[in-house]
């Protein structure tokens, strides 16, 4: 439940604002003219980019969006969370903007440490490679000497002579 003021609707320090408010601006309780109407107002959870407004005259839900547009869209969760660093860092006076910079550090803070993740995890994978293939290549032998063919030895290509001409193959 909230009144409608002339900045539109303030929920969870997020302002919303569309112009089918506009008629209930101010407005005044029925029952006692000198309290504020409070309206129905809902939200979904996973998406506070959109509130959803009831209208008691057409008896129907309205979707009314941030005042801000630019703003990016978060879920309740994100901005607990949120509420909850900005308390760590002792903030005081809490509002739309401090949320929403706070909302961009955070995602900045986690597409680095998926950036670093992806080169530590590749970096890893290549460590085990470089060790498999370490291990599976025969060590060289100290004395290349002894590796070497004797020049004595008759090798079984010896006898092959090359083609002079190509005439020869036919």
């Amino acid at each position: 439940m909230r009144t409608v003021q002339q900045y539109g609707v303030a929920i969870h320090k997020i302002t919303y604002w569309h112009d089918v408010l506009r008629t209930w601006i101010g407005a005044t309780d029925p029952t006692n003219p000198k309290q504020a109407r409070q309206f129905i107002f809902r939200i979904d959870p996973r998406d506070l980019s959109v509130i959803w407004f009831y209208a008691p005259d057409l008896l129907m839900y309205f979707p009314i969006p941030y005042r801000d547009s630019s703003h990016p869209v978060i879920s309740i969760w994100e901005l607990r969370e949120i509420q909850r660093q900005l308390k760590r860092e002792q903030k005081q006076n809490i509002d739309e903007n401090m949320i929403f910079a706070a909302y961009s550090r955070m995602r900045e803070l986690e597409q680095q440490a998926k950036g670093k993740t992806k080169v530590i995890r590749r970096a890893e994978q290549r460590r085990q490679l470089d060790q498999r293939t370490r291990t599976a290549l025969p060590t060289p032998k100290d004395d290349f000497q002894a590796a070497m063919l004797p020049e004595t030895q008759n090798h079984e290509f010896d006898d092959i002579q090359p083609f002079d001409d190509l005439d020869d193959l036919s």
